[in-house]
Formats: structure tokens, C-alpha cells, sequence
């Protein structure tokens, strides 16, 4: 080769990708995707990414971007470079001031920060993309809220598991999988909480830098270790890496919502409709936040607007049946609830919930059916303590109340995240058994997690 002929840098392979963080590029079709998700890039943009992902870990200077991006041009295009790298920082969500892709050296060149990892779009590829369908029919069905469903949505995931065995996503949903199953009474939250640590465990040690993996850490330290601190660190950990996942602000939402941070909580809400203006368990969520920072007309207005989209949707009937008993308008309480209840599963929130609203409107021996049929569904599977404590709550026999919310304690149960802001125990808060429930469970800790 002549001492004066430029080295020609290979191209990168053919059907050649590139993992980083929530993203994949592919270099072949010249296509950027978050979390499966396109995402819009112009060619020039592109390039300068490409260029990056050449030599990550390595800085490029400006001249040499300039040279590779207009080769035939003999003109300063710094700024032009400029307005490039400045969209590809918009598209990858990333800050020059706080980099997590692209470091800047003022006047002299970038560098590429982030782990890469780099793949072949071969037969194991169009494996991956076979699980990634699947993890996205098994979160549909998880969004249904169904016992039905969520057997439907673990059996799309572990089909997808199948598809790709080191699939992060699938992990991370499963582990939410069983997050849901215990607050459903499927199963006990020791059954469940060691399933759904394991899951997200294994899904973060395969991909540190997944948004779902890192959300479902969050879940589980939210649910099962009570660990509000970690929970939050490990949301923000999730919303860094995808801002625009409506899964996510609906979780975040959620968690915020139980530990009273209200004003956050219908924020996180806010976006999450934003981003899935359809989701049904979107939608519902923020009723029952509205209804737990005692917004009783927002929560009533929102549940309609849930029912518009599904009509005999349970979740929304539950929630708008305790909206109605917070109102004392009694009547309509126990009908939607009732309704809740035809729709299926004979969930033991629904019963608890009507127990409470019988109590409420002195239908004594009414209320105390509800707990003859908790306790009948306790002889075939686990049921919460907290329902018990529901109905004892209405029933204002407030030291058997807070005998069964030391049992629910005793057994780590999930529902005793919602404890600090569930409206129906309202007039136990003065006792101070429950007062040493909520320390025991170090709600403290949480009240700094909204600082």
C-alpha cells in the first residue's frame, strides 16, 4: 500500500447488530430500536451513531466524523456535525451534561461510553424477535387483569423463554407475572415472592442495562422486601433507560400512590395514558389513585371513562364500587360491586370490598356472609388477611381489624403496601396497633422516598 493512500476502515458486517442499554441498531437496514420500538433517525445522525459503534470506548475526533460523514466536501461542517450529534442525543434520550451513550470533549470529539454488545442477525436473531412477540401477547393479556389471563400471559412467556432462553424481557415479566398473582390471591406471597426475586434477578444479571429487567427489581423490592428506597432507585434506574414505556409510569405511578406521594403519583399516571391512551389497567390505576388520595369525583369520572372502553371491565366496577361507599351513596356501592363480582374469580378483594360496603350500611348480617365466604376460600387456597381486616374495618370491630393486619404482616403480605393510604382504614390510623404495623414495616423510610 503507498505511504499516501488512506487506510480504509472495514464496514461493519453485513446483517451485523448492536446492543446498548434498551437499544438495538441495525447496521444493515440503518435502523435504531428502543425496547422493539423504531425510532425515527435521520441518515446523518445514523452515521455519526454507526461511526461511534465502531470503536466504542474510543474517542473519534471531530475532524475524523467530518471526514467519514463528507468525504467529497472540502467546507467546514462542524456545525452541521453539530446539529447531527445533537439529534442523536434527542433520539437516545441522553444529555450532554449527564452522558449514558455519548461523552463530549468541548471542541475535540465524542466518545461512545455505554457497554455494546454486538451480534449476528442470523437464525438466533429471528429467534429473538419470535420471544419478543411473545412477550408482547403475554403483556396484553397481563394488562386484562384476569386469573385466566395471567395463566395466558405465562404461558406467552415462557414461550418466549423457549424462543431465546437468555431473554432478559421475559424474565422481567414473569417476575411482574407473579408480583400480580400474589396481589390476586393466585398465590402466597412467599410462593410468589421467591419466584418473582429469582426471575428478576436473572433477568438483570443477563441485562444490567434492560428497562424491564430493572422495573421488575423495583416491583419485587416494592412488594416483598417493603424496601421503598431500592424500589425507587431501581424505577429511575427503569425510566433512564425508557422514558416511554406506559408499563413503566404505570408501575411507578402506582408505587408513589401507596406510599402518598399523590401529586407524582397522578403525574406518572398522567403519562403512562399518554403513551397507551387504550390500556384498560393504565386507566384504572389512576382511578384507584384518585381514589386513594380521596379525589372521590376524579375517581368517579375516571372509572366511567375505563367502562366506556370496557364496559364489564371488574377492576374499574371494584374500584368505582368503593368510590360510591366513600360517597355513603351505599346502594350503588354494593351494585357495582356486585357487578365486579359476576365478572369472575371470585376475587376476595371484590368480596372484602362488598363485606365492607354491607357493613358500612348497617347490613350487619350481610357483612358477616362475606367473611363465612373468606374464610370457605381460605380451605382451598391463600387468602389475604387484609380482607379479613376490611370487613372487621366496616364492621368497626377495629382490634380483630388489626389482629388479622398483624397476621398479614406475619406472612409479608403485598396488600399491606396500600396500608398507609387505603381510605376503609381510615379510622384505625389513632390506634396504636396500627400505628406499629406501619413503623414495623418502616413506612418512615417511604415517607423519605417522597423527598
Amino acid at each position: 500500500m503507498a505511504e499516501d493512500q488512506e487506510e480504509v476502515k472495514p464496514s461493519p458486517a453485513r446483517d451485523r447488530r448492536v446492543r446498548f442499554g434498551a437499544f438495538e441498531v441495525d447496521l444493515d437496514s440503518q435502523e435504531l430500536r428502543k425496547s422493539g420500538r423504531l425510532v425515527k433517525l435521520q441518515r446523518k445522525p445514523f452515521q455519526v451513531l454507526e461511526l461511534l459503534l465502531r470503536v466504542p470506548g474510543t474517542f473519534v475526533p471531530r475532524a475524523e466524523l467530518t471526514r467519514e460523514l463528507w468525504p467529497d466536501s472540502h467546507v467546514n461542517f462542524y456545525r452541521s456535525l453539530n446539529t447531527a450529534v445533537n439529534a442523536l442525543r434527542k433520539a437516545l434520550g441522553d444529555s450532554w451534561r449527564h452522558p449514558g451513550y455519548i461523552e463530549t470533549r468541548p471542541g475535540q470529539g465524542y466518545q461512545f461510553i455505554a457497554p455494546v454488545q454486538e451480534f449476528i442477525a442470523d437464525q438466533a436473531a429471528a429467534v429473538n424477535q419470535d420471544a419478543y412477540q411473545n412477550c408482547v401477547k403475554a403483556r396484553y393479556f397481563l394488562n386484562k387483569r384476569t386469573q385466566e389471563d395471567l395463566h395466558k400471559a405465562i404461558a406467552y412467556f415462557q414461550a418466549a423463554l423457549h424462543d431465546d432462553a437468555g431473554f432478559a424481557r421475559a424474565y422481567a415479566g414473569l417476575a411482574e407475572t407473579y408480583c400480580l398473582l400474589a396481589q390476586m390471591n393466585m398465590s402466597s406471597p412467599g410462593e410468589a415472592g421467591t419466584r418473582a426475586k429469582a426471575l428478576a434477578a436473572t433477568a438483570v444479571e443477563l441485562e444490567p442495562d434492560s428497562a424491564a429487567a430493572r422495573a421488575a427489581a423495583a416491583c419485587v423490592k416494592r412488594f416483598f422486601e417493603w424496601d421503598w428506597l431500592g424500589a425507587e432507585e431501581e424505577f429511575h434506574r427503569a425510566m433512564a433507560l425508557d422514558a416511554d414505556c406506559a408499563a413503566f409510569h404505570q408501575a411507578y405511578g402506582s408505587f408513589l400512590s401507596s406510599i402518598g406521594n399523590t401529586q407524582e403519583a397522578l403525574h406518572e399516571l398522567c403519562v403512562a395514558q399518554r403513551l397507551d391512551p387504550v390500556s384498560p389497567a393504565v386507566n384504572v390505576e389512576a382511578a384507584w389513585a384518585l381514589y386513594l388520595a380521596r379525589d372521590l369525583a376524579g375517581a368517579h369520572e375516571q372509572c366511567w371513562k375505563v367502562l366506556a372502553l370496557e364496559p364489564s371491565f371488574g377492576a374499574a366496577q371494584h374500584v368505582l364500587g368503593l368510590v360510591y361507599e366513600q360517597m355513603r351513596m351505599y346502594e350503588e356501592a354494593v351494585i357495582e360491586l356486585q357487578n365486579a363480582q359476576a365478572s369472575g374469580d371470585e376475587q376476595p378483594a371484590v368480596i372484602a370490598a362488598l363485606g365492607h360496603a354491607w357493613a358500612k350500611a348497617g347490613k350487619i348480617a350481610l357483612a358477616e356472609e362475606t367473611l363465612c365466604r373468606l374464610q370457605q376460600l381460605s380451605d382451598k387456597r391463600y387468602i389475604s388477611p387484609y380482607w379479613h381486616a376490611i370487613v372487621y374495618a366496616g364492621l368497626r370491630q377495629n382490634l380483630l381489624a388489626i389482629e388479622w393486619l398483624e397476621t398479614a404482616y406475619q406472612q409479608r403480605d403485598v396488600w399491606l403496601t396500600w396500608l398507609g393510604v387505603d381510605p376503609r382504614f381510615d379510622e384505625l390510623r389513632a390506634a396504636p396497633g396500627f400505628k406499629s404495623i406501619l413503623h414495623k414495616m418502616h413506612f418512615e423510610l417511604a415517607e423519605a422516598a417522597r423527598c
